[in-house]
């Protein structure tokens, strides 16, 4: 298995030499099997070596025994480890989430954090990939998602993508490699549990060289997929004209090549990858010309040959110093206090009707305003774990176009503080260290 590990990391050029590579460790055999590769290569390639394992309190007491065999095992090994214990549920619920969508968007907020001159490892194999090939071939995905998990993917490697489950296992009772199994796997409620357990054995027997046949096939489908995405980045730019696209050139272009210009032009101006419905709606459009609400609520429209997306109407709200009291501010009822954080636990239960940000006064820069959105405002969500600017969130909690002008801003001398129905800047949010709060309720 490690000549195969050797192949890929070649084939990508995915180990910088003396870098820094962090792998993402659960403890389960995949990942083993993977840090063990990595310190058998660290001296081949140079690098340095450490690792990153995130609980996330979802299965109790075998969430905690499986850190402690992570952090015993990295300490026998003299292995610098990173770990985040987040309550991934908690997280699912605040942000109407699944739990899988939940989890993955901690792992990787928690990755990115660990320093960008990091490359991170992780350890989806060849068995993965098939798998979530099959999965999406289920529901029915374009190319990109029959091309499956990629072996590189920006600052993210994935060196064991070539292997498969079998040959993982085996690898680990040569060279008496322990690891922790996660009873989880075997249940299949879960819909890529029965993909592994039920249909693949199936498609085995059909042929044995499934898993090996299937990576070939998409290894020539994420070619196709280069070709044609480059392919339809040129129609792009040969559509370009000033205040918009051509319709027509999309318009006599070959479909598939028009959609993937369509989406590409979509998320440019919406900042969210479109719907197959909102691709097929502007397509239409090419000929018919007319406009459509997307992605929502974000106006398109095809006018005059060109394809447009028209600017918003940026707010009127007035600006206004913030101080404390209550007073009525963009049709709603604010009210403003700065407390000290012992008195935190008198604060009475807000109604559903009622919208609360609590602030680290402290860290306020200058005199904070109340204003209505403006272009190129951005928000940085400690939730999300990235900055976006205030339209692409807009747009991602389908806000209406109509109520948006009216969401109140707090700003400060650097920039967002809150946006009303979304949130507190990171750089401002409450920690174990804050003095001071600023309490600001909004209520309609």
């Amino acid at each position: 298995m490690i000549d195969k590990v050797i192949r890929t990391v070649e084939k990508y050029q995915m180990l910088p030499e003396g870098g820094r590579v962090i792998a993402a460790l659960s403890g389960g055999s995949d990942s083993m099997a993977m840090l063990t590769a990595l310190l058998m290569l660290r001296e081949r390639y140079s690098f340095t070596l450490e690792a990153a394992h995130v609980n996330h309190c979802l299965r109790g007491e075998q969430a905690d025994s499986d850190e402690r065999f992570v952090r015993d095992f990295c300490e026998k090994q003299g292995i610098k480890l990173h770990v985040l214990r987040a309550d991934v549920a908690a997280e699912a619920k605040k942000n109407g989430e699944g739990l899988e969508e939940a989890g993955r968007r901690v792992r990787y907020a928690f990755f990115d954090s660990l320093g960008e001159d990091a490359v991170i490892a992780t350890a989806h194999n060849l068995s993965d990939k098939v798998e979530t090939f099959l999965f999406n071939f289920a529901r029915g995905s374009a190319l990109r998602g029959l091309c499956s998990i990629p072996a590189v993917r920006g600052r993210i490697i994935r060196p064991i993508i070539d292997c498969t489950k079998d040959e993982i296992l085996r690898f680990c009772k040569e060279n008496s490699i322990e690891f922790v199994t996660d009873a989880t796997n075997s249940d299949i409620k879960y819909s890529r549990n029965r993909i592994r357990h039920t249909v693949i054995p199936q498609l085995k027997s059909v042929n044995s060289a499934f898993e090996r046949s299937a990576g070939g096939c998409m290894e020539l489908l994420a070619q196709d997929e280069e070709l044609l995405t480059q392919t339809a980045r040129s129609l792009l730019e040969s559509a370009r004209r000033d205040g918009g696209c051509s319709a027509q050139v999309l318009a006599e272009a070959h479909p598939s090549l028009a959609r993937r210009a369509l989406a590409m032009t979509l998320e440019e101006n919406t900042g969210v990858t479109p719907e197959r419905e909102a691709v097929e709606r502007l397509l239409s459009l090419l000929k018919t010309g007319g406009s459509a609400q997307i992605n929502g609520g974000v106006t398109v429209r095809v006018r005059h040959g060109l394809i447009e997306f028209p600017a918003e109407e940026l707010p009127e709200l007035p600006e206004l110093e913030l101080a404390e009291g209550e007073f009525t501010f963009g049709g709603a009822r604010v009210t403003a206090h700065i407390i000290h954080r012992r008195e935190t636990n008198n604060l009475q239960n807000l109604s559903k009707q009622v919208l609360e940000y609590r602030l680290d006064y402290d860290k306020i820069q200058g005199k904070p305003i109340l204003r209505g959105r403006r272009a190129g405002d951005r928000l940085s969500l400690k939730a999300r774990g990235c900055t976006k600017s205030l339209k692409k969130l807009f747009n991602e909690l389908a806000i209406p176009p109509e109520e948006r002008n009216g969401r109140i801003v707090l700003a400060d001398g650097g920039g967002v503080l809150f946006a009303e129905g979304i949130g507190c800047d990171s750089r401002v949010c409450v920690t174990d260290g804050t003095e001071n709060i600023l309490l600001v309720t909004i209520k309609r």
